[in-house]
């Protein structure tokens, strides 16, 4: 009985051990991230909550580059298996995509140039490295693949779309290259957070903000004037509506909750892309991100804070 009692004891103080020592957490998955954003070219106007970001001139030339590279079969082409595809196996699928949807007859010359200009989202494989103790963020993208997305109508609330993925790339790192483009544009994306993995970095968040640890900003980017406006950030207020007995009559009160770790359900990132020219390899860097609450049918509620990445918290 003493030695069952000593073995328990031991696990219990590695385990505690372990938890204590734990600084970061590695998550893998898939995430699709849109680059188009029709409100942002037709109305001059940026609306970070509903559209991701990157002008007309950098979307084109980051498909350009990656079909450019196929069509030339300087790279191979697969499935999300890792089983490789033909070349024509895709032109085909993209000539029956638009005959389908639209009408149009494409000639096999023209479909790689033709559709650049609607290469507008790409599904990524990627790892992304979330350190506890200085709440900082890096990515790395290990396979992605282009989408064609033709838009049937859109507005302000609804956009109807059709998609296709083309094909997976898996790059190939060749070191550091000369010959990169690198998108000015942020690119802004909501990225969930896994629970109960990912509960150490909001936990650490909150601790490190509250205690005033870790400069925050305004979701703007603006500074704060006092810290009691932090503060009020974890505070929610809401009116509800009750009948009083005694007047008989319906009254509105306001109500008050905290925020609380468990309620960050995951983060709208801002991120700056490179493409190798050569090796087709997407670098991403993460500038800032803006811890999100409340998820409701993809419908999320920013805590009021920016926080910017370790290599930008300087500058």
């Amino acid at each position: 009985m003493k030695n069952i009692v000593l073995l328990y004891f031991l696990l219990f103080s590695l385990g505690l051990c372990a938890q204590q020592s734990l600084t970061h957490s590695i998550e893998h998955g898939f995430r699709q991230v849109d680059v188009f954003n029709p409100e942002w070219e037709t109305q001059q106007t940026l609306n970070p909550c509903k559209y991701e970001h990157m002008t007309g001139y950098f979307r084109e030339e980051l498909a350009r580059i990656i079909l450019s590279a196929v069509s030339e079969k300087k790279v191979k082409i697969y499935d999300i298996r890792r089983r490789e595809i033909s070349l024509d196996s895709v032109i085909r699928k993209i000539i029956d995509f638009e005959k389908n949807n639209f009408g149009i007859s494409l000639g096999r010359d023209s479909v790689f140039s033709y559709i650049i200009p609607y290469v507008s989202s790409y599904q990524f494989e990627e790892f992304i490295d979330y350190n506890y103790n200085d709440l900082s963020l890096s990515k790395k993208v290990k396979a992605y693949c282009p989408y064609l997305v033709r838009y049937r109508s859109f507005d302000q609330t609804k956009a109807d779309s059709v998609q296709l993925p083309l094909f997976w790339i898996f790059p190939s790192e060749q070191g550091d290259s000369s010959d990169v483009l690198h998108i000015p544009d942020t690119v802004l994306s909501v990225q969930k957070l896994v629970y109960p993995n990912q509960m150490p970095f909001s936990s650490s968040l909150f601790y490190q903000v509250q205690n005033g640890k870790i400069k925050v900003f305004r979701s703007n980017g603006l500074e704060f004037e006092t810290n009691r406006e932090i503060e009020q950030l974890f505070i929610l207020s809401s009116n509800v509506s009750y009948y009083d007995e005694h007047t008989e009559e319906e009254k509105t009160k306001t109500v008050f909750s905290d925020i609380v770790p468990e309620d960050i359900v995951a983060l709208r990132l801002g991120e700056l892309w490179s493409i190798d020219r050569q090796s087709l390899e997407i670098k991403k860097e993460v500038c800032f991100f803006l811890p999100l609450y409340f998820h409701d049918d993809d419908m999320y509620s920013q805590l009021g804070f920016r926080i910017y990445n370790k290599a930008y918290r300087n500058k």
